[in-house]
This record gives structure tokens, C-alpha cells and sequence, in this order.
């Protein structure tokens, strides 16, 4: 799906499929981001808590250098949760690529 870091092909490269639908499509695609991004940061949040214990700044700073540094992954497989999701609710027909 992705040639490089935070570019994606516009068809897929073996099946030829159009990843993009319409224009926007993957706008749903932030929302799911949004969701990864505030489970790990609970998980980081409750790591330190279970084993550091720090002041308050230690959790802001632990749980923002967990989410700057997993940003590329949590963009890419936000985009391909979507993309199953989306095949999941309303599939592509045969003919449609």
C-alpha cells in the first residue's frame, strides 16, 4: 500500500485495485487514528503508573514521545483499518477497481 513513509501507491501495485473511492476517502481513516492514538497512549499512561510513578509532567512526556515516535505507524495502519473496515461494511463488486 505505501511506496514510502507517509506516501501510498494510488492503485494497488499486485491487484490494481483504486484505494481511493472518492475524494476524502480516507478522512474516516483520522478518526481511527485518533482511536490508536489514545489507546497507546492509556498503555503508556498505565505503564508508567504500574512502574515509575512519576509527577504528572513524566506522563505527558512519557505518553508524547510514545505517540511522536509510533505517528508513522499509527498513520499507516490507520489507513488500512479503514480500508478493511470500509470493505467490511460496503464491499467492492468484481467489476469494480
Amino acid at each position: 500500500m505505501f511506496r514510502k513513509p507517509l506516501r501510498m501507491y494510488e492503485d494497488c501495485p499486485h491487484c490494481g485495485i483504486h484505494f481511493e473511492r472518492e475524494d476524502g476517502y480516507f478522512m474516516m481513516s483520522v478518526f481511527v487514528g485518533y482511536v490508536m492514538s489514545f489507546i497507546i497512549g492509556v498503555a503508556v499512561v498505565i505503564a508508567l503508573y504500574l512502574t515509575i510513578r512519576p509527577s504528572i509532567w513524566g506522563y505527558l512526556i512519557g505518553a508524547t514521545v510514545a505517540l511522536v515516535l509510533l505517528s508513522p505507524l499509527i498513520f499507516h495502519y490507520a489507513r488500512v483499518i479503514w480500508l478493511y473496515i470500509d470493505q467490511l461494511l460496503d464491499p467492492r463488486r468484481e467489476n469494480e477497481k
